[in-house]
């Protein structure tokens, strides 16, 4: 039988006579417009974000899918992929990994939590349901907290995830744990117009009544500078947004306490927010006696105080100076107002950073293999993983967030080309196949433009540690040194910008704020202040160590 190449019948690619961009592209278009979202190439799944609410999730595919024998007696799924990894790690004994690939509100996160759900369903009833649940739960969770809206999206991963499921060797899952990385810190305290910064924030106005914002200092939330658009518009647009992220809070706070956080836990969680929204309300001012600044308004910083309980006139002197140990003696110096701005954020980026790792860290500790295996299967337990990884970006103004993002994942293309090309045809020639050659373009030399020794994440270190250097002398010294890479981009008439052909297209990267972002750094006097914070969980988050740690446990421990 002759199947016609865009008829949108070829289930698996890999299957057409010719294999180049226009066939496979044609055969995705027409199996789309039959509504088909999913396609084969190979074991690859190729998905296409419908946009829209599916029923082919439910109780009935998930039976359908499970122990497949044949992939062809059913229409391509995502939980085809996941019932090949859990099968073929209960019968290989081995770990397996899932990868989640492609460009920012492709659908990665909903697809993560489908593979999860169909994983668990395939390993049984007969588990700790309880710990099942709690599994499940823990990704809307992680997103209310590292997801944001973008230009391009409105539930855009901000961090990347990588989520290890653990199994006995019969395959009943007895636990996880989630590795998180490159989470979007700077979008705390900046983000640009038709954007937002964290869920949470906005949950947090929405959800909780008007003497609990009171007892956390918080008025309306055209108030705090972090929460307001650049535009000028509401921070809740519609009424319709707002009821949603009341009931998104509700949501989450449930989520929380089954997960395991005790209610003083939830409860810190709010204090640190709400001393972010006022620390970043805190404005500086010239000070011509000294040339150094002086705070505007001291009411948010008291408030920080309060809320994080804080030696006032401490914090104030760590924000407006620093210190340097010379001889053997302290030298104060003071900040002007640029880098009292800068620690500032440095300061509130640190807070949600370290709120975010103390979460994760709190996820996995509940998590953990159940503790009545811990003896028998501690160490020899299978793993099963998923790795939802930010998509490639490319916005109408990208910054250094988006170089990062762009860079891990041509660190994902290159381990793609690797084992679905390289490693496969070594396969072939190992066992005395015959096969012709697959062309495709490596990138190989892009990951040497960026991590090589001149490269540019190289050149950016060297360049931060120049007090005068700035944003227009980093881009300079791009030029100099990569303006004979083949992939590198040399913009006319911006003094600020660079550009770079990556595998998914050419970027151009703004870099202002560059140096700023990758120095990031605290003074000693600042981590001194938070480290003799009055609350013990405060002070934690400067010096976390693993293990969970409940907010009533620390202040059992202080009495």
């Amino acid at each position: 039988m002759v199947i016609k190449i865009g008829s949108g019948e070829i289930d698996d690619l890999s299957t057409l006579n010719v294999l180049d961009e226009e066939s496979l592209l044609r055969e995705l278009r027409a199996r789309y417009k039959k509504g088909i979202i999913y396609t084969y190439i190979g074991d690859v799944l190729i998905a296409i974000n419908p946009f829209k609410q599916l029923n082919i999730y439910e109780k009935q595919q998930h039976d359908l899918y499970k122990y497949v024998q044949y992939r062809n007696q059913l229409t391509p799924h995502l939980f085809w992929v996941a019932d090949q990894a859990y099968r073929k790690l209960c019968l290989s004994k081995r770990p397996q990994c899932i990868a989640v690939s492609g460009e920012s509100g492709a659908g990665k996160t909903e697809s993560t939590k489908l593979i999860v759900s169909h994983i668990i369903h395939c390993s049984g009833d007969a588990g700790d349901r309880e710990l099942q649940n709690r599994i499940i739960e823990t990704s809307p969770l992680l997103e209310a907290f590292g997801n944001a809206q973008t230009c391009m999206n409105q539930n855009s991963s901000r961090f990347g995830k990588y989520l290890q499921l653990n199994f006995t060797d019969t395959g009943r899952i007895i636990g996880a744990k989630v590795y998180d990385y490159l989470l979007e810190k700077s979008r705390v305290v900046q983000h640009g117009p038709g954007e937002r910064t964290f869920h949470f924030f906005y949950y947090l106005f929405a959800g909780l009544e008007k003497e609990t914002l009171e007892y956390f200092y918080l008025d309306d939330p055209e108030t705090y500078r972090i929460l307001k658009d650049p535009c000028g518009g509401k921070v809740f647009p519609n009424r319709s947004d707002f009821k949603h992220c009341r009931q998104m809070f509700n949501t989450h706070k449930d989520i929380m306490q089954r997960v395991g956080f005790t209610n003083e836990d939830i409860n810190m969680v709010f204090t640190i927010l709400s001393a972010i929204l006022h620390l970043t309300n805190i404005r500086f001012s010239h000070d011509d006696e000294t040339d150094g600044v002086y705070i505007e308004d001291e009411y948010p910083l008291e408030v920080v105080c309060n809320l994080l309980v804080l030696d006032q006139e401490m914090l104030t002197m760590a924000l407006i100076s620093t210190f340097n140990m010379t001889k053997g003696e302290r030298v104060i110096s003071l900040k002007n107002f640029d880098q009292a701005n800068d620690c500032r954020d440095a300061l509130a980026k640190a807070l949600y950073e370290r709120l975010f790792s103390w979460i994760v860290k709190q996820i996995n500790t509940l998590l953990q293999p159940n503790r009545r295996y811990n003896q028998t299967y501690d160490k020899i337990y299978r793993t099963c993983s998923i790795l939802d990884m930010s998509g490639f970006e490319n916005f109408q103004v990208n910054s250094f967030e988006q170089l990062c993002i762009n860079v891990a994942n041509e660190h994902l293309q290159y381990y793609f080309n690797e084992h679905i090309f390289l490693k496969e045809e070594q396969d072939y020639r190992t066992e005395g196949v015959s096969c012709e050659k697959v062309e495709f373009q490596s990138n190989e030399d892009l990951i040497e433009l960026f991590m090589g020794t001149l490269g540019i994440f190289a050149l950016l270190d060297e360049e931060s540690r120049f007090p005068k250097a700035n944003d227009e002398s980093l881009v300079q010294k791009f030029h100099s040194h990569c303006k004979n890479h083949s992939r590198y981009i040399k913009p006319r008439g911006n003094e600020t910008a660079f550009g770079i052909h990556h595998y998914a297209g050419k970027v151009v990267y703004d870099a202002r704020g560059f140096l700023e972002k990758n120095r990031d750094n605290l003074s000693a006097n600042l981590i001194e202040c938070m480290g003799k914070s009055g609350i013990e969980l405060i002070s934690h988050l400067f010096t976390m160590t693993d293990g969970i740690c409940h907010s009533s446990d620390i202040a059992m421990s202080s009495m």
